[in-house]
């Protein structure tokens, strides 16, 4: 049996052990190379991928505003590391943050009108950069690895992850 093309090009020695530990790596790696086009396209930007894909989310809500927890859970990523990102965007002039209508200890993060320019630019190029990356893909294809990733999504969520 040939050895399989992740196992080529991580240059292993030996065989992946299970077919599950190999579809997880071919996860992995390939979250990690996409990770890698997106440094590359936003590096020549004011801005990074963590930091647009924060901006979007202000962007394309009803309101413009949402609060660090909400920001954060939508991002998946904890709290302290959203405040850094937050913290950097409200320096150079994208978001601000507001006080919460009712509650006094919230503050909401709201999009700016030059945090709106920065994406409102970088939008054309990164929906042209999906498409590309995902042109080898049919539709239906497409709609079957989104619902395989949902349901790998689901048993995270439901089960946690090992050693939690």
């Amino acid at each position: 049996m040939s050895p399989s093309k992740l196992r080529t090009e991580l240059n292993l020695e030996q065989p992946i052990e299970t077919i599950e530990h190999e579809c997880l790596l071919n996860i992995v790696f390939t979250a990690t190379m996409i990770g890698k086009i997106a440094y590359g396209y936003f590096s020549k930007s004011a801005i990074t991928d963590v930091q647009f894909n924060l901006l979007m989310q202000l962007k394309y809500t009803r309101e413009k505003r949402l609060s660090q927890v909400e920001l954060s859970r939508r991002l998946v990523v904890n709290k302290a590391n959203v405040t850094g990102v937050i913290d950097r965007l409200e320096k150079a002039g994208f978001v601000v943050r507001i006080p919460h209508n009712t509650d006094r200890r919230i503050k909401m993060i709201a999009i700016t009108e030059k945090g709106l320019d920065i994406v409102t630019r970088l939008e054309p190029g990164y929906f042209e950069a999906v498409s590309r990356l995902m042109s080898p893909f049919t539709k239906p294809e497409m709609a079957g690895l989104i619902e395989s990733l949902e349901k790998l999504r689901e048993v995270i969520r439901k089960n946690g992850l090992p050693g939690e």
